[in-house]
């Protein structure tokens, strides 16, 4: 079950980003607040429950409701699976608790992580989802609040994808998952927002992605590593993929990361860049 998860989730990733197109728009009443969350059911709904697949975006989004994906979609009716694309106040989430800079509705704090913890129980109530196949994706700052959700929901995450990001210092010192949850990152030797060998601030340490990936390799009691180039594609992209499988785990193979040698702060994808974006993040 974990290695297939891990597997759908790298399907997943490949389809981002593609066009987008409508969904069924829904608001979960938290904290007072009408928060917004994009849900597609797949077409035909199979017989049984169905796996979840949860995307966290990035600061990124300038209209919401057009922020799901045609691919991923595309997708998720293949496999059957419930997609869903909750919105963040601000469009940014407040990972951790409590952060500098968090977002707020008055004079409260947001708290995200009560309103994924509504969102899911209400999604396996509304929409048959199967409780023990919920996957997480999240990219930038979607990718921060990914770690954190894994760190806080470990009993109802099946597996994960946090993409472009390490953690950050405060996260980790927080982290003490009930379990362990199978994920797999990719992240960008080039990124120059969220800096692959990470950085250091007055109050805030962003860790590498290496470092990153040693505190989830502890967790899941690996031994060794193995990794290796992937074919390359696409003969005028100057970045090439290393995916780096650790071994003698506890699940073997439950912690991944995609390397993207010469990669900026994004997903690797055949769609189009935009220019502006590659112009500050990197390709």
């Amino acid at each position: 079950m974990q290695m297939k998860g891990l597997a759908f989730l790298a399907a997943a990733i490949s389809c981002l980003f593609g066009s987008a197109f409508a969904q069924d728009a829904q608001t979960i009443e938290h904290q007072g607040i009408a928060r917004q969350v994009l849900v597609r059911a797949p077409s035909p709904a199979p017989a049984g429950k169905l796996p979840l697949l949860l995307y966290l975006h990035g600061v990124r989004p300038v209209d919401w409701k057009n922020h799901s994906d045609r691919a991923l979609d595309a997708l998720a009716d293949r496999e059957g699976v419930v997609t869903a694309y909750p919105e963040a106040v601000g469009f940014r989430w407040n990972f951790a608790q409590p952060m500098r800079n968090a977002q707020r509705v008055g004079d409260q704090v947001v708290d995200d992580f009560g309103f994924i913890e509504k969102l899911i129980d209400k999604l396996i109530a509304e929409n048959n989802v199967d409780p023990s196949r919920i996957y997480v994706i999240g990219d930038s700052r979607g990718g921060l609040m990914t770690f954190s959700v894994i760190c806080r929901f470990a009993d109802k995450i099946a597996a994960a994808a946090p993409l472009i990001t390490g953690m950050f210092g405060a996260q980790v010192a927080a982290c003490h998952p009930s379990r362990a949850v199978p994920l797999m990152a990719v992240a960008g030797t080039d990124d120059t927002w969220q800096n692959y060998d990470g950085f250091l601030n007055k109050d805030s340490r962003l860790l590498s992605v290496p470092e990153t990936m040693e505190f989830w390799r502890r967790q899941h009691r690996c031994t060794g590593m193995d990794w290796k180039i992937l074919p390359h594609r696409m003969a005028e992209d100057g970045t090439r993929i290393m995916l780096t499988t650790w071994t003698g785990c506890a699940a073997e193979g439950a912690v991944r990361l995609y390397r993207v040698n010469g990669g900026g702060h994004q997903v690797p994808t055949f769609a189009a860049g935009n220019p502006e974006w590659i112009e500050k993040g990197g390709r």
